[in-house]
């Protein structure tokens, strides 16, 4: 009899832990489900409605925080605020060189480096006989905008210093090129193919679209491809809510690199970006199989070798690429 009981107390106990283990499941599953569906609501707001104000100094988590003046690379500079078709102030440097050959507009990324490190590039660009306007885009640094707009809203700050270059008769014919590096390379992407009167592009780890870079990233922490699949069509109605069906459905860089209308197009991205996986360059050069790509064997987010814009010139490989591309353009 006691051994009967003692077998019914095991069982019931079995029983009990199995039920508890079952509730236990679904109590972890549903709490998964609801941070899978409300992180996308959140996260996003929370990261984007900001202002990016750079330090001025370099930190372990930001080390490309530096504010730079034209004056520390021996430039003369005119420092101008533009006016977007939506009333926000756009702060701009131009670096002027006699007789451009072309004028390139630069574009930074979501928090860094500060757009201030692309004089370096304008050094370089004035050496070899280009202009150059370094432009601050909106929710960063000196220029309006409560919010980082991921490519979507930027387009209306590349039309303002556009039209800033083609009421000025000293780029009378002379050829205009985006350069945008991360967010600022999805927004060139963008802009590029929405506003016609841009001739060239170089775009360096840009993302295919906001949705795909994140997945992309998650992937990379090993989350099942089967909740990968359910957070995209989140992601993308977490944007929608901030930026509008519209921009969120055609403002992407997957569907602009379409509209390049056999203008020259670079992509530029390192196979060991952690930030931007390369995975995103091989989707835009899918979409558009006529764009010229280079890709770096290397871990830079930002392309530069050890990311020293400072001292851009001494990346002479890199130097080489951006100015051939640049020369073809003026000699097309």
């Amino acid at each position: 009899m006691a051994k009967k009981l003692t077998t019914i107390t095991y069982k019931s106990t079995s029983i009990k832990i199995r039920l508890y283990l079952k509730r236990l499941v679904i109590v972890l599953l549903s709490l998964c489900l609801c941070v899978l569906v409300l992180a996308p609501f959140v996260a996003i707001p929370l990261f984007v409605n900001q202002h990016v104000t750079y330090r001025g100094y370099a930190t372990e988590k930001y080390p490309l925080q530096d504010i730079y003046q034209a004056n520390d690379y021996s430039l003369k500079e005119k420092q101008m605020y533009l006016t977007t078709e939506d009333g926000l102030k756009i702060w701009t440097s131009e670096i002027y060189t006699s007789k451009p050959k072309a004028v390139i507009i630069y574009l930074s990324g979501i928090s860094q480096p500060s757009i201030t490190y692309f004089y370096g590039h304008a050094k370089l660009m004035q050496e070899h006989g280009f202009a150059s306007i370094l432009l601050e885009v909106r929710g960063h640094g000196k220029s309006d905008g409560g919010r980082i707009t991921l490519g979507y809203e930027e387009i209306m700050d590349v039309k303002a210093v556009v039209a800033y270059i083609r009421s000025n008769a000293s780029y009378d014919n002379v050829p205009i090129v985006l350069h945008g590096v991360s967010m600022g390379g999805a927004a060139s992407i963008n802009a590029f193919g929405q506003i016609k009167e841009i001739d060239g592009l170089i775009a360096m780890s840009a993302y295919s679209s906001f949705e795909d870079v994140v997945i992309d990233l998650l992937h990379s922490y090993r989350v099942p491809d089967f909740l990968l699949r359910l957070e995209k069509p989140l992601l993308s109605a977490a944007l929608k809510l901030l930026y509008g069906k519209e921009a969120v459905e055609n403002l992407t860089p997957l569907k602009q690199i379409k509209n390049t209308n056999e203008r020259p197009v670079l992509l530029i991205a390192c196979t060991g970006d952690a930030n931007v996986p390369v995975s995103s360059t091989l989707r835009l050069q899918e979409a558009n199989p006529e764009v010229q790509i280079w890709l770096r064997d290397s871990w830079e987010h930002f392309i530069i070798k050890d990311c020293d814009f400072i001292n851009v010139a001494l990346d002479q490989e890199y130097c080489d690429k951006i100015l051939s591309f640049l020369n073809n353009i003026v000699n097309k």
